[in-house]
């Protein structure tokens, strides 16, 4: 059947009324809009509407030769051909009939809205909004152009592109249909959201509206009045008032389409579009939908020329961030407050955690920090959201609303400056409301004898004297430490060679590991705990606080230059292997191209070839050899090292092409910091009468300066070590589990547990996949959200910073925190992971920056950061590179790619010059 009725409320005649309304048979938005008509009280809201099935289609589809991996030329020319494709017996008949069901049946003389109904929109995963045709004031005659146009939309290139890069497919061989619904004669039309798209508030309903057709508020071309409604306390939060200053309405019959309206009267254009009863109306339909479909919904609407509201369409938001749901609490409950301290520090990354990636951080952590064997790391991390530190499906957590029981925002905003001054915005800001969120009585079992029971547990005194007698001999416990460092890394190499003992497993071999780190990584922690972060800090309060732009550049040379740095030293050596491949292979590849690069280097270091230079790939196998456990996020197990995937580190190199050492800026930093060091000395000298001591303290920081910062990178760059030896061994029981059939693909074994791993190369009859399964698919879902948020309530609301006022800078800059001197003005790109393409001169936007993303600052030519401070790796990259750096820019909702600005790493700013035409 071609045509399907869709609304049953329609008393008009049909041909083909039938209940074949599903998303197979009709498209997404189609079935959606018939089940739309059947919610008990609003039948009667939803205008007439048929469908023209994906078998009217079908012919059409079945003519075209259509390429999923289309570019746009050839998307064009799909669209073209569009227009004229033949119409079949059937299909001419149809387009009659529906032409006679417009003029006899449908008001204002016939006139329709055609809408694409593609298979693939509409989802409650992918929505593909705005990317398919509507066609409005459609009238008989005009029908077949309208339904041309709408099945032209399919194959427009932003359709394969969306689908690319939201891990969809472009389903371009799929069914399509179309809606052909009566069209409403609007004088208010909007959309409307049962949960606030802004910051995913489940108890919050957001509405736009403007005069005329809705067209005007979903294009933008209308700055819509904003209405923000409390579901729970059923009452208006927030109006907003826009400027609409035009409208679009319907022509008549006999011409058909739309018009553009200006309005010219300035108090229309201020006038408010909805009546507080009319907002509460759309709100209560609202929520009917969102009741009906288990999920928050997206409502088109608009009220008739009769003020009777009509419902024009429904889709699931696409966009919210969603919570586990053991985290939520239902409406009108108290909210609690979850914070994610990983975005910024210890994993540093947005990135969803496997199974596998949770359990061996959180054991690791509680080993490798000195925690004995037999610890139960369950008193640390667990599932249950009221402990003070939990794990959820794919992330860590803490439950701030018991950190605000005792601590205020400002005081938690204060702690958070030196790591994240954007943390520190949120926890300033008036979403951060302690009244509502700070925890009233502490869950049974979290008391201060428990507290302080647990805490004894972790070896704190031992820490805090190693930590002393670094500070009070730097050079000396340094050189004491890297003699450790030595031998624990000799341990680690010992273990990699030899590998895990099947019959012992996986869970025995990653005790070896992290017992093998104790003795350098107690040093490590001593050392930051008692010297390095508390002198780094105070370096860092005076550097803001200097009035002169001579003091400020001193505090800014003494914040940077710190030879010995392991990170550095892989940087260096990333640089070295750049330049040893002439300029003329590099220009041979790009991004796009590069696993070919790849191939050819893994042909000439087994022989097949030798086309590449010699110094190069005897040095690709000493750098494998010596850094080949590096990778993306360096606390996952789960993300290919460099030894996984070649290209990885190939996109690493050709960011260091043409470019400088590293090591010959850090010897100029090295140079500059002593210096201000020798004047800080001399000038405490001067003074050493009315400060007698002024120089003992200033010697006794200089020497930490020259002895232990440079320890900062160590622990993640150790732990990193020997996840990646664990990985590998992973990697070997993967295969093995492969082929006795106990894993249906590569990756999977990162959704168990070692003791699963384990009980399965014991026993070939246990049943990995029911496990890995449902883990797998909540796993998918979290890698596809477009937001990893610091702070979100039980009601998956994500706190925001308070906008700057007006005052605060002129239009077009962006206040941020200056953790990097210098100036620089370039075009922007938002890079979301190291692997991304980036082209030397650019500005580097990133939201969070971890050591594997060191050597795109090379090329960079400077760095905008969301989150970081201080002390987080961006910031102290940038300096060591002597890149200028701003943090504390909400990158994805100011910062667009292409853009050209001007980043100030001396005040904080990044002014707009010439926005980006995406």
């Amino acid at each position: 059947m071609m045509i399907v009725l869709l609304t049953s409320s329609s008393s008009s005649p049909t041909t083909g009324k039938e209940e074949a309304t599903s998303t197979k048979s009709i498209g997404g938005k189609a079935s959606s809009l018939a089940k739309l008509s059947t919610i008990q009280g609003l039948q009667a809201n939803v205008p007439k509407s048929y469908a023209l099935s994906t078998a009217f289609f079908r012919p059409w589809i079945d003519q075209l030769k259509i390429d999923a991996a289309a570019d746009e030329n050839a998307c064009n020319e799909l669209k073209a051909a569009c227009l004229s494709l033949p119409l079949n017996s059937e299909q001419q008949h149809t387009l009659n009939e529906l032409a006679s069901i417009l003029s006899k049946h449908f008001s204002h003389g016939g006139l329709a809205a055609v809408r694409s109904s593609a298979v693939e929109e509409d989802g409650s995963e992918l929505s593909y909004a705005g990317m398919f045709e509507t066609v409005l004031g459609v009238t008989p005659s005009t029908l077949e152009r309208a339904v041309r146009t709408c099945f032209a939309s399919k194959f427009d290139y932003r359709v394969f592109h969306y689908a690319s890069t939201h891990g969809g497919n472009s389903a371009c061989n799929d069914g399509f249909a179309v809606v052909v619904m009566e069209m409403v004669d609007a004088q208010v039309a909007g959309v409307a959201f049962s949960a606030n798209p802004l910051n995913s508030d489940r108890d919050e309903c957001v509405i736009d509206s403007s005069f005329g057709l809705g067209e005007s508020v979903v294009d933008g071309s209308v700055t819509a009045d904003r209405f923000i409604y409390d579901k729970v306390q059923k009452k208006l939060m927030q109006k907003s008032i826009g400027a609409k200053k035009l409208e679009r309405r319907l022509n008549t019959v006999e011409v058909g389409g739309v018009r553009k309206t200006s309005i010219d009267d300035e108090a229309r254009q201020l006038a408010c579009s909805l009546t507080e009863n009319q907002v509460k109306e759309i709100v209560r339909l609202t929520c009917l939908v969102e009741e009906e479909y288990g999920m928050p919904m997206d409502i088109e609407w608009a009220y008739d020329d009769k003020s009777k509201l009509c419902l024009l369409q429904a889709r699931p938001i696409t966009t919210l961030y969603q919570l586990d749901k053991a985290m939520m609490t239902k409406p009108g409950e108290r909210r609690v407050l979850y914070y994610d301290s990983n975005i910024t520090q210890d994993a540093t990354t947005t990135n969803p955690f496997t199974h596998m990636d949770m359990q061996i951080f959180c054991r690791g952590s509680c080993v490798i920090g000195g925690l004995p064997l037999n610890f139960d790391v369950e008193r640390c991390f667990n599932k249950d959201p009221t402990r003070p530190l939990f794990y959820g499906e794919t992330r860590m957590y803490m439950n701030q609303s018991m950190t605000l029981k005792y601590q205020s925002p400002s005081q938690l905003a204060k702690g958070a400056e030196l790591m994240c001054p954007y943390t520190a915005s949120l926890f300033r800001s008036s979403d951060c409301d302690r009244d509502k969120y700070k925890m009233k009585k502490l869950p049974k079992g979290i008391n201060l004898r428990n507290t302080w029971k647990l805490f004894h547990q972790f070896p704190m005194m031992k820490l805090y004297n190693i930590g002393k007698r670094f500070k009070k001999e730097p050079d000396v416990a340094a050189r004491e430490y890297r003699q450790i460092v030595e031998k624990d890394l000799l341990k680690l190499k010992e273990l990699e060679m030899r590998g895990y003992d099947k019959a012992k497993g996986l869970q025995s071999f990653s005790n070896e590991l992290f017992l093998a780190l104790q003795p350098s990584m107690e040093q490590e922690i001593g050392a930051l705990m008692v010297c390095v972060l508390g002198t780094y800090k105070a370096l860092d309060k005076r550097r803001l606080q200097e009035k002169t732009p001579e003091s400020r550049k001193e505090y800014d040379a003494l914040c940077s230059g710190f030879g010995g740095d392991e990170l550095m030293e892989i940087n260096i050596a990333v640089n070295e292997l750049a330049n040893k491949l002439g300029k003329d292979i590099w220009e041979q590849y790009s991004h796009d191209n590069i696993d070919q690069l790849a191939e050819r280097i893994e042909n000439n270091t087994n022989g097949v070839l030798s086309d590449l230079p010699a110094d190069f790939v005897s040095g690709w196998i000493e750098f494998l050899d010596n850094f080949g456990w590096d990778r993306d996020d360096q606390m996952f197990i789960s993300s290919p090292s460099y030894r996984d995937d070649p290209t990885f580190l190939l996109t690493r190199l050709m960011q260091n092409v043409g470019i400088e050492s590293p090591s010959i800026k850090q010897q100029k930093q090295v140079a500059k910091r002593r210096e201000v060091m020798k004047l800080h000395e001399e000038r405490a000298a001067s003074k050493r009468f009315t400060h007698p001591f002024m120089l003992k303290k200033v010697r006794k920081r200089n020497e930490i300066l020259d002895n232990l910062v440079w320890i900062r990178n160590a622990p993640k760059l150790h732990i990193s070590h020997a996840f990646g030896i664990l990985r590998m061994n992973v990697l070997q029981a993967e295969e093995y589990l492969i082929s006795k059939n106990m894993l249906e693909e590569k990756g999977d074994i990162f959704h168990l547990d070692l003791e699963e791993v384990d009980k399965a190369l014991a026993d070939e009859s246990y049943d990995l996949m029911s496990l890995i399964r449902p883990r797998k698919a909540i796993y998918g879902r979290a890698k596809k959200s477009k937001e990893c948020p610091i702070l979100v309530d039980s009601r998956c609301r994500i706190l925001r910073p308070d906008p700057p006022s007006q005052s605060d800078a002129e239009e077009g800059t962006l206040i941020g925190a200056a953790v990097a001197p210098g100036t620089a003005t370039g075009r922007v790109r938002i890079v979301n992971s190291p692997t991304d393409e980036f082209k030397q001169g650019e500005i580097l936007a990133a939201v969070v920056t971890n050591p594997a993303w060191t050597p795109l600052f090379a090329g960079a030519s400077a760095v905008i950061l969301q989150m970081g401070g201080a002390l987080q790796h961006g910031a102290l990259c940038a300096r060591e590179y002597g890149k200028p750096a701003v943090s504390s820019i909400d990158i994805h909702n100011v910062i667009k790619t292409g853009m050209i600005v001007a980043v100030d790493g001396n005040s904080g700013t990044v002014k707009i010059i010439e926005y980006s035409e995406e």
